[in-house]
């Protein structure tokens, strides 16, 4: 009967130590109502997150797992502040508050010494950055090779962004990023004021079929920019850029050959050139 009483104890100890483990989370920072650990489900654990500065009331995000005992190590307290606030739905909530641009880390631990950590980016607003990595003329049409070498050697130093420069896309209205916005654009890498200017997606009518362009104005310049393969040609593209190309056949500083097209074309990266070497 000993023998059989021991069995059933350890039988209920296992149940009991499995109960504990399945009540005990790895730590999670979470956003919504509460975390959503299904399997094939839109899940909302975070790891990291944007903040702007023109959004100064931060974001309030929960905390799940570890056994409940938290506290808060802030990496930067010039970058954000973080508070503990009102628990709602049974997760204790935090309070980030954005103070100034940069990257820092907001690590939560437990009373056991278990923690999760939250990468958290404060920038100055919502807005696309796009570095320019490559430059080039494209000439389309019965050309010959010193023909072409003649327009591009034309177009040297004819655009205002070089190599390194940058355009910033800041939308009037964040739900719609790429309809309007101010354009800021930054010649170059120096620190010099950028040109503050306008974009839109403006219809572009070819032959019978309208598509989308992006029209960018500053500095008394306009450029219509299509972006993807160039007309008249079978052309594939990295889909790790985004390239963007005009028609400046009618602002060509020397005479083009008849039937002939050219083309400015950019490469735009979300990395500065030196970053994708």
């Amino acid at each position: 009967m000993r023998h059989i009483y021991s069995i059933l104890m350890l039988i209920s100890l296992l149940f009991v130590g499995t109960a504990c483990e399945d009540d005990y989370r790895d730590m999670v920072f979470f956003t919504g109502e509460a975390p959503i650990y299904q399997i094939g489900t839109c899940s909302n654990l975070i790891s990291s997150a944007n903040l702007y500065l023109n959004k100064p009331e931060g974001i309030i995000v929960g905390v799940d797992g570890g056994d409940g005992n938290y506290s808060i190590v802030n990496g930067d307290d010039a970058i954000v502040t973080v508070a503990f606030v009102k628990s709602e739905s049974g997760y204790q909530r935090i309070q980030i508050i954005p103070k100034a641009e940069g990257e820092t880390g907001i690590t939560v631990r437990d009373g056991s010494g278990s923690s999760a950590l939250l990468r958290v980016t404060i920038d100055e607003c919502v807005k696309f950055v796009w570095y320019k990595a490559k430059d080039g003329i494209v000439v389309t049409g019965e050309v010959t090779e010193e023909q072409k070498k003649n327009i591009a050697d034309a177009f040297t130093d004819f655009f205002t962004v070089k190599v390194g420069g940058r355009y910033e896309m800041i939308p009037d209205n964040e739900s719609e990023m790429w309809q309007k916005g101010t354009l800021r654009v930054h010649p170059d890498n120096s620190a010099i004021a950028p040109f503050i200017g306008r974009y839109e997606t403006v219809p572009v009518v070819e032959g019978e079929v309208e598509r989308a362009g992006l029209l960018f104005k500053y500095n008394d310049e306009e450029h219509l920019y299509r972006s993807g393969a160039f007309p008249e040609t079978t052309r594939v593209l990295d889909k790790s850029y985004m390239d963007l190309w005009e028609d400046v056949t009618e602002v060509c500083p020397v005479e083009v050959p008849s039937g002939c097209k050219v083309y400015h074309v950019e490469r735009l990266s979300i990395n500065h050139p030196d970053m994708d070497e």
